[in-house]
């Protein structure tokens, strides 16, 4: 990356001076060998061809900035396109670059503009498998660490209270054993549904591993707890077939902890709560 983005600034800062640098040399240089053979052979003598020079020259000069000038206005749309493809790379944001016809530089905007879209596309698709259960669709347990790292920040700049509940299910075994493993996998994401129903923007589920969730939910701890408590008491409540049990353990986050010391409080709870006969939530304190 470090390598395209020096490409993109040598392309843009050179390459518009180096053409202009031809047509320079280009439409100058006849005329430079016109002037120096008139002054060897002794044809600078006639005095009248003096003043057709100068104005053919005048013409030149005129006739070169005003060429310089159209080829750094034609250009226009390649700066563009390097200054959207450093954006993307450095911002994650996707460019639209404008449709500038059938001609040749069109055609590239277009075909820049048509494999950036696959690209991000194809990024898309790797964050969500590298990040997301694909059981559930929670995160697994990389997003789970990387989630919680943001929220942790943002909470910290914010000064906004914040939980994290460890959840684990009691009776996973029991319902894997009576009814199969495919009715396993349902309870799982019956869980993550339920509680994508009522988690709020910029709180989160993630399954850390087995039947064992993160939630992190913010505000007021003794608030946050009420809410998970209620939670946990629906689902033992939906479905006489396979009502579910779980066990869960909270910790408020200390702004600038180590967040696997939030994690050991949370699980440390959480086994507290299984030890006391699961079906339950303690937080600390309790």
């Amino acid at each position: 990356m470090r390598l395209y983005r020096g490409l993109t600034r040598v392309f843009r800062r050179s390459f518009s001076a180096k053409l202009m640098a031809v047509v320079f040399v280009g439409v100058h240089v006849p005329l430079l060998v016109l002037l120096l053979w008139m002054a060897v052979s002794g044809h600078d003598a006639h005095a009248t061809l003096w003043p057709v020079v100068g104005v053919v020259l005048g013409a030149t000069v005129v006739g070169t900035a005003m060429a310089m000038l159209a080829l750094y206005r034609l250009m226009a749309p390649l700066r563009q396109a390097a200054d959207a493809l450093e954006a993307y790379y450095d911002e994650q944001r996707l460019p639209h670059l404008p449709d500038l016809g059938h001609d040749e530089i069109g055609r590239l905007l277009r075909s820049i503009n048509r494999n950036l879209h696959g690209v991000d596309a194809g990024l898309r698709d790797l964050r969500r498998n590298v990040l997301l259960d694909p059981l559930t669709l929670a995160f697994n347990r990389r997003g789970c660490e990387q989630a919680l790292a943001d929220t942790a920040r943002l909470a910290q700049s914010r000064r906004q209270p914040l939980t994290l509940f460890v959840v684990d299910l009691d009776n996973l075994k029991p319902i894997n054993d009576a009814h199969g493993h495919l009715a396993g996998d349902q309870v799982l994401v019956r869980l993550v549904d339920s509680a994508r129903a009522w988690l709020q923007p910029g709180e989160w589920i993630g399954r850390w591993g087995g039947d064992e969730f993160l939630l992190a939910v913010q505000g007021q701890h003794e608030a946050a707890c009420g809410r998970l408590r209620q939670w946990l008491a629906g689902l033992a409540a939906e479905g006489a077939a396979m009502p579910l049990r779980a066990s869960a353990g909270g910790a408020a986050y200390r702004p600038g902890e180590d967040l696997r010391e939030l994690y050991r409080r949370a699980d440390a709870a959480m086994y507290r709560a299984k030890c006391a006969g699961g079906a339950r939530l303690l937080c600390e304190g309790d």
